[in-house]
C-alpha cells in the first residue's frame, strides 16, 4: 500500500474531513475494514487531542497525518506545529477514577487510555518546532497498554 498523507488545519471539521479521507484511501487499498476502524478511533482521539490542546488559541496551525500498510498492521504518524506535550513526553494513559454515582463520573480522562489500550510502539519526540507522534495499529489490538 502506499503511504497515505495527508495536511489539515487544525480544527475539528478538517479532522473529520481527513478522517473520511483516510478511511475512504484504506477502503480503495482493500485494508481489513476491522484495523481501519480501531485506526480511525485512535486517529480520531489524537488528532481532536491535537486541535484541542497543541493548537488552542493559535491561527493557521498545521497538522499532518500519515499512514502506511507494513505487514499486516496499519503505521501512523500525526504531526503538528503546536505544543509541545506537557513535561515533554506521552502521558500515562492511566484510566480516570470512576465514581459509584453516575454524577461522580469524570467527564474525561479516558482518550489516552483508550489510545494505549488499542495503539502499539507509541512515541512522541519534538524537534525543531513540531511534534511527532507515531504508532502502530495491529490486526488484533494489544488491549492493555502501549
Amino acid at each position: 500500500m502506499p503511504t497515505e498523507r495527508l495536511g489539515l488545519s487544525a480544527e475539528a471539521i478538517a479532522v473529520r474531513e481527513a478522517l473520511t479521507a483516510l478511511r475512504a484511501a484504506w477502503r480503495g487499498h482493500g485494508i481489513d475494514p476491522a484495523l481501519w476502524d480501531v485506526a480511525e478511533q485512535v486517529l480520531a482521539e489524537a488528532l481532536n487531542n491535537v486541535v484541542e490542546h497543541a493548537q488552542a488559541g493559535r491561527d493557521g496551525g498545521a497538522i499532518t497525518v500519515e499512514t502506511s500498510l507494513q505487514e499486516a498492521a496499519l503505521a501512523c504518524e500525526i504531526r503538528d506545529d503546536g505544543a509541545p506535550m506537557p513535561g515533554g513526553g506521552l502521558p500515562a494513559g492511566e484510566l480516570a477514577a470512576l465514581g459509584d454515582a453516575l454524577p461522580d463520573l469524570p467527564e474525561g480522562g479516558f482518550g489516552w487510555f483508550m489510545i494505549r489500550t488499542l495503539a502499539c510502539d507509541l512515541s512522541y519526540r519534538r524537534m525543531e518546532g513540531w511534534n511527532s507522534l507515531r504508532f502502530r495499529i495491529d490486526p488484533e489490538p494489544r488491549r492493555g497498554g502501549g
